[in-house]
């Protein structure tokens, strides 16, 4: 079991008169080894930066948000801030150890890995307002999970910053607001006659120092000194042409592990011409150990000397049973979680773990990656060793197998085939959004690869599908597939595995799917068993395809033994 580091609370101040007012930053940087100590230190961290500097940047943006470095014992001071008009809060231990990994030299990649309701993303947003702040011309981009989530993000933060900083030119007519600060008659008499021409317009906007813009184009903070913080898709697409001190994605667990690849792959020519600019990748746990968001979690953990930043987890070793129980369970929590007693409950704590199916909880709150917990159907180690190093040129002679997502979020194409040894091999052909692009795509790949067939699974999007694709011309050659031939697919795909029968070619999308895959019973029938997502909505469409592509050629491309030597399952 895992146990975090704590360190007693430093005594109060006997006597606040004459101490510096809040916002202070000698008062500050005073307290903030002390408030960081008394907190949970990370399970893991990167380097440790004490820079006095860097430390009131974090500050300066602290306050832009509200938020103040107090003597966390000071009830008297912390109820000041909060009875302010908007009300202010305590900084919290966590976010200084993130703030001091955030600042160590000599990285170009960072991540923060923290469970919910301990300040993760505020703190990240805090640290950069107050680098824009104090750093002309530097630049930030931004991206969650999602466009919309993007923008949620930052309608949040505007709707903070305007209540803590208020816009100054709330009494001008909407059309003088957001104009520059200063007009071409203004700087053309400071140039020539060192007088400086304001107007009462230009005299009432001038003072906050930034500005928010909440449209489709540019959209982002601005401030006066040049820098920006620009919220961006999270697609490379929609980071071509920028450029970025700092590239931070937030909810990176929830970026499909292929396009997060691609957007990473993206952001490094964005600091081609930044010193010292690097990404930030933070998160919870996610539903498979895979993506760039675990990979650089997994590298933080193994002390790789490339990646700094914190994570707060639980031990792989933890066991299960221990999760299971609510009073072992919430034990453990209040060693690890950094928010529990200053922004949530441990009552709250309780209400989630009854709320919640356990590994989902044990994701989020315990920072427990899929692997960590329960059993999955496929051996990690022996999939990895299936691994082919390139991809094997496809023969004329091949089979596929579709499966469609619950509720036809996603849906997956995958081709297979057996060589003249034997040995089994599948590839994922499609792995896409939605359905509306399987009819056609069907056609073309049971017209390129004449006599294949396309196995499918007559059942609500598989049936509507098929129907659909039944009125093309021509028809794609399709094969309904029983979920009692799907099953015995499924025997057949374990046993071929473990037999070193089965190759793929390493995509991510079928990773992820046979590293979240568990056996689940199928209506009650004993022994008999399908692969089964381990939570609502986890998807492994690519893992059904490719057993279904299989047993689709076992069934009708290579009947019995033939002359491959492999006993198919009944």
């Amino acid at each position: 079991m895992v146990t975090a580091t704590t360190v007693a609370a430093p005594t109060s101040f006997e006597n606040r008169v004459g101490t510096p007012a809040i916002g202070s930053t000698e008062f500050s940087l005073n307290l903030w080894s002390a408030v960081r100590n008394r907190g949970i230190k990370p399970t893991f961290t990167g380097r440790l930066s004490e820079d006095e500097e860097l430390r009131r940047e974090f500050l300066a943006g602290s306050r832009r948000m509200g938020y103040e470095l107090v003597d966390l014992d000071d009830r008297e001071h912390i109820a000041e801030l909060k009875a302010m008009t908007p009300p202010r809060y305590p900084i919290q231990p966590q976010q200084l150890w993130m703030v001091d990994a955030l600042n160590a030299e000599d990285y170009d990649t960072f991540t923060v890995e923290v469970m919910r309701r301990a300040s993760k993303t505020t703190t990240i947003f805090c640290w950069l307002v107050g680098r824009c702040e104090s750093r002309p011309g530097y630049e930030v981009t931004f991206s969650a999970q999602s466009g919309v989530k993007s923008s949620a993000r930052l309608r949040e933060w505007k709707l903070r910053l305007d209540a803590i900083n208020p816009p100054d030119d709330l009494d001008l007519p909407p059309w003088l607001r957001n104009r520059p600060r200063t007009t071409k008659r203004a700087e053309r008499a400071l140039a020539l006659f060192d007088l400086d021409i304001t107007t009462e317009a230009e005299h009432l906007t001038a003072g906050r120092g930034f500005k928010v813009m909440m449209g489709e184009v540019g959209k982002g903070i601005y401030w006066d000194n040049g820098s920006k913080f620009l919220v961006l898709k999270p697609s490379s697409d929609a980071y071509r042409g920028e450029a970025g001190d700092i590239s931070w994605l937030d909810e990176a667990q929830e970026l499909d592990p292929e396009e997060g690849a691609d957007l990473l792959a993206g952001l490094a020519p964005l600091q081609d011409t930044k010193e010292n600019a690097a990404t930030v990748i933070s998160g919870t746990a996610g539903e498979a150990r895979v993506g760039p968001f675990w990979e650089v979690v997994a590298k933080l953990r193994a002390g790789d000397p490339d990646v700094g930043g914190v994570d707060y987890c639980a031990s792989d070793s933890t066991p299960w049973e221990i999760i299971e129980d609510e009073d072992q369970a919430i034990a453990l929590l209040v060693t690890l979680h950094p928010g529990i007693g200053t922004l949530t409950t441990e009552e709250k704590m309780r209400k989630n773990w009854r709320k919640l199916d356990k590994p989902k909880w044990a994701r989020e709150y315990l920072s427990l990656w899929p692997e960590s917990f329960g059993t999955t159907a496929v051996n990690a180690l022996l999939w990895e060793d299936a691994a082919l190093a390139r991809k094997k040129a496809k023969p004329d002679r091949v089979a596929f197998g579709l499966d469609i997502r619950p509720g036809g979020f996603s849906a997956a194409i995958v081709v297979a085939w057996r060589d003249s040894r034997g040995v089994a091999y599948v590839e994922v052909v499609e792995h896409r959004q939605s359905t509306s692009w399987i009819p056609e795509r069907m056609q073309e790949l049971t017209r390129t690869y004449r006599g294949s067939t396309i196995a499918f699974d007559d059942i609500s999007e598989g049936k509507a599908t098929a129907t659909e694709a039944d009125r093309l011309s021509p028809k794609p050659r399709l094969r309904m597939q029983t979920y009692r031939e799907h099953a015995a697919g499924c025997v057949q795909f374990l046993r071929d595995l473990e037999r070193g029968k089965l190759k793929h070619s390493g995509q991510v999308s079928l990773d992820t799917a046979v590293a979240v895959a568990v056996k689940r019973d199928v209506r009650g029938s004993q022994g008999v068993w399908m692969w089964g997502a381990p939570v609502a909505g986890g998807d492994i469409t690519p893992l059904v395809a490719a057993t279904r592509a299989l047993r689709n050629w076992d069934q009708y491309f290579a009947r019995g033994t033939g002359s491959t030597g492999v006993v198919i399952a009944a």
